[in-house]
């Protein structure tokens, strides 16, 4: 007995290359229709390698254009204090840094020595490594540095701990390389210390320190705020009451 198989039918996807071409209803398609279908794979093979390229080009130009638009932006913002410019980035960088340094390195600081600083220790315990973290800030953020000896001097630390001067010395070398940074990215800062006891919290200009209640009155100030051409990019620390 002879078993016949039946030639499967062939499916031509809708957008298929050979979609136009009409199948003989032979086992296989004459050659003619197979060169017609690799000529049309063919051609849109090339067309698909323009589209990449074109594409491409199209890419390129719009780099391009970016980088125009870049240069122009900021030759126009180089004058306008009221726009954010490349500047201003480098200041919002800066700020992060500076709260940082308030937040751990003075913090430390201030929670190892405080009870080593005669300037302090007439004021109730809670509040004596925030205040000397108030006097040091007034020494370290400011454009006319003095050397640790002389800070030592001022707070009253004891100037024959080597301790301390070398913790001073390592805390004043990262406010120093802030100040260089600061002065690098250009425009006008200042640092801002006016401050009242006793007045409530001024939330536009003021934050309390995490651990004081935000309803208290001002106590006193530990670290100034960071402002850029009149643009507050840190807001004061201060200490209210618990």
């Amino acid at each position: 007995m002879t078993m016949q198989f039946l030639s499967p039918r062939r499916e031509v996807p809708e957008d298929g290359p050979a979609v136009e071409i009409e199948w003989a209803d032979e086992e296989d398609p004459p050659q003619e229709l197979l060169d017609q279908a690799l000529e049309r794979i063919d051609h849109l093979e090339k067309a698909a390698k323009a589209g990449e390229h074109e594409h491409g080009q199209l890419r390129r130009r719009l780099e391009r254009l970016e980088r125009q638009l870049g240069v122009l932006m900021a030759a126009r913002t180089a004058e306008r204090d009221d726009l954010p410019g490349a500047e201003h980035g480098e200041h919002q960088a800066l700020a992060r840094r500076y709260r940082t340094l308030i937040e751990q390195r003075l913090l430390n600081f201030t929670r190892r020595y405080a009870e080593r600083c005669d300037r302090v220790m007439d004021h109730p315990e809670r509040e004596r490594d925030y205040r000397l973290m108030g006097l040091l800030s007034q020494q370290l953020f400011t454009d006319n540095l003095k050397s640790s000896r002389e800070i030592m001097r001022r707070l009253h630390l004891p100037e024959d701990d080597g301790h301390i001067e070398n913790a001073l010395t390592t805390l004043r070398g990262h406010c120093s390389e802030l100040a260089t940074g600061i002065h690098r990215a250009g425009l006008h800062h200042s640092w801002d210390r006016e401050c009242t006891p006793g007045v409530a919290l001024d939330p536009t200009r003021q934050e309390q320190w995490p651990s004081c209640d935000e309803g208290a009155p001002v106590l006193f100030l530990m670290a100034p705020a960071y402002i850029v051409n009149g643009r507050s990019y840190c807001l004061q620390y201060v200490y209210t009451g618990l």
